[in-house]
């Protein structure tokens, strides 16, 4: 990763990016939804209620917020698996991160404990070059100066800046 505008994509943006860049462009450029919302209240709770035992919220560089380490693994921990691609991709590139900026090889898991799932997640050669173009594809996004178009999908009634692009 080169330490320009790739340095400031961190697990939120590349995690959002994944499911609307639009959304991702909102946090790339610090524009944050109201921390009072439903459904961000309700991740909150999960994420703070679950694994309670574990060590938590270990920050890197100010860009990673790894959850927590379980058996010698990154783990992220999500309130359900309804963007599991999207997780599978945050938690590879907090994997990518540790290895090429930090030297540190690990393996990862999620959780998704309300319904009881976990994956196990391995920085394999393609998962890598996967992050690697994914990164390249959302740098000129990002740094663009405006947001991209908005596109309706099936997330959008779910999203906490619905009220930005369709208010």
């Amino acid at each position: 990763m080169k330490p320009t505008l790739a340095a400031r994509i961190n697990g939120t943006i590349f995690y959002a990016y994944q499911i609307c860049p639009r959304e991702a462009w909102f946090y790339y450029h610090r524009l944050n939804p109201s921390q009072e919302y439903d459904l961000l209240l309700l991740g909150r709770l999960v994420h703070e209620g679950s694994y309670q035992r574990a060590r938590k919220e270990i920050f890197v560089d100010q860009l990673l917020k790894v959850d927590l380490f379980r058996d010698e693994m990154i783990a992220e921990v999500k309130k359900s698996s309804r963007h599991k691609e999207a997780a599978r991709l945050q938690l590879a590139f907090y994997l990518y991160y540790l290895k090429h900026e930090k030297g540190l090889e690990f393996e990862g898991v999620l959780l998704f404990p309300k319904e009881r799932k976990t994956e196990r997640l391995r920085l394999t050669p393609e998962l890598e070059e996967r992050i690697t173009s994914l990164i390249k594809e959302m740098l000129p996004v990002l740094s663009s100066e405006t947001p991209p178009p908005v596109k309706k999908s099936k997330y959008c009634r779910t999203c906490s800046f619905q009220e930005v692009c369709w208010g």
